[in-house]
């Protein structure tokens, strides 16, 4: 199966890349993240780089791994989410472990290896922290680091000294009545102003934390220690897995266009987590950033029904289903329980008759419903088969936007029922069940 270029989840599915900051270095989009496992927990022991020309965004390169675990020479912990910065020449990959401790190491190239590994320090002793976020501006180089507590201060010179006076400690917090700050503190410039992009336990009910971090929020400052002021969520990924737990990401502006970089797991679980990303209607005079949803577009501005092959692009799971990775290397919707399905982003149709190819394995009957905007479109049944067997059934559509999804009708149980494939063919000869 070859996957389609662009939509969401925008890298190769066996690709997992969590915690991403997407940077602009020349001609070329580069995002840096940390580095899942299929079914194994947070993170690994290596960082990979990947990017895009910014006149294509749906063409990323994979450069392979940037940065080991082993390549540290003061711990043998995993490696959690990283930023980069590009400064006299050289780009610097700062990096956190799973035991606290955070480093810097440094490249000729965006894309790595980076080397030279060497400990955050304050005071003289190293910091303990987790998701560092780095920015230059007007001569400053600001580092922030933290979880519930976000700390925010000035590196010196070597990059990897913070300056003590310019430590401030809680400039954002999951404190009662504050911004419900959980950890991944992103630091940009937006709007002549400073934003902080971070994962968000914030709910409008006092006291205003404690939710699953699904959100990412953002908050703006006149300084990059603050005051900040807490404006709304960017982007929440619940519902693109039953498990969903954290989120992760940052802002970037591309050419003339806003997107927002995050990720979503899978596999019933927290982790096993891909790269996202959407476009964002932005106002930076006003400092405003419109909420995303996630989308099965990724950065494909109109989606048809062709695009659509695969359940791993579909915006929304719910009743209990979820995508998994299989040994043989397919990428099934599984948890195919009564009521359980998914659903994609709008569609353009073409007014006609469509021929919609469903490949799925099922160890019992199982009836499901194909829905247009949450409407039967019309009912089908998967008969039983203990092998991978495709099925074809055909519908009529108007012109227009329409979201498709499929939900299970009847699963009787036991019926272990899955689908890794859907393909939609248009003709211009009606036909019907």
């Amino acid at each position: 199966m070859k996957q389609p270029s662009g939509l969401n989840p925008f890298l190769p599915f066996s690709t997992y890349i969590p915690d991403g900051e997407p940077k602009v270095f020349g001609g070329r989009l580069y995002l840096y993240g940390s580095y899942d496992l299929f079914n194994g927990g947070y993170c690994s022991d290596v960082y990979h780089v990947v990017s895009a020309p910014l006149d294509d965004l749906t063409a990323w390169t994979d450069h392979g791994v940037s940065f080991r675990a082993k390549d540290v020479p003061w711990s043998d912990a995993l490696l959690y989410a990283p930023d980069v910065l590009f400064h006299g020449g050289k780009y610097y990959l700062y990096f956190c472990l799973s035991d606290g401790s955070e480093g810097v190491a440094e490249s000729d190239s965006p894309a790595g290896p980076f080397r030279n590994a060497r400990r955050i320090t304050l005071n003289g002793a190293p910091i303990e922290g987790i998701d560092p976020s780095v920015l230059e501006y007007d001569g400053h180089i600001y580092y922030t680091w933290g979880q519930f507590h976000l700390k925010v201060g000035e590196l010196k010179e070597d990059l990897c000294t913070l300056i003590p006076e310019s430590i401030h400690d809680d400039v954002l917090s999951n404190a009662p009545g504050r911004e419900g700050f959980h950890e991944g503190s992103s630091l940009r410039r937006f709007g002549g102003r400073y934003c902080m992009i971070y994962a968000s336990e914030y709910t409008d009910v006092p006291p205003n934390s404690g939710s699953r971090p699904t959100k990412l929020d953002y908050a703006l400052g006149d300084s990059p220690y603050g005051p900040y002021l807490r404006r709304g969520t960017v982007i929440d990924n619940t519902g693109c897995d039953p498990q969903s737990w954290n989120d992760h990401g940052s802002i970037i502006r591309v050419k003339d266009e806003w997107f927002v970089f995050y990720h979503a797991s899978s596999n019933n679980s927290a982790f096993s987590r891909r790269a996202r990303a959407e476009r964002l209607q932005v106002d930076e005079e006003k400092g405003t950033i419109g909420q995303a949803v996630p989308s099965t577009n990724g950065f494909v501005k109109t989606l048809l029904p062709e695009h659509i092959i695969s359940p791993v692009n579909a915006r929304l799971f719910f009743g209990g289903a979820y995508v998994t990775e299989t040994l043989d290397g397919r990428f099934p919707c599984v948890g195919l329980t009564t009521g359980a399905g998914f659903e994609f982003s709008p569609t353009r149709f073409r007014a006609g008759s469509y021929e919609l190819t469903i490949r799925y394995r099922c160890s019992r009957n199982v009836r499901f419903r194909f829905l247009l905007n949450a409407e039967k479109a019309f009912d089908g049944v998967m008969p039983k088969s203990d092998t991978l067997r495709e099925m074809n059934c055909h519908f009529t559509v108007p012109e227009g936007f329409f979201t498709p999804g499929i939900r299970v009708l009847e699963s009787f149980e036991g019926a272990d029922a899955e689908i890794d494939l859907l393909e939609f063919k248009y003709s211009e000869i009606e036909r019907c069940l």
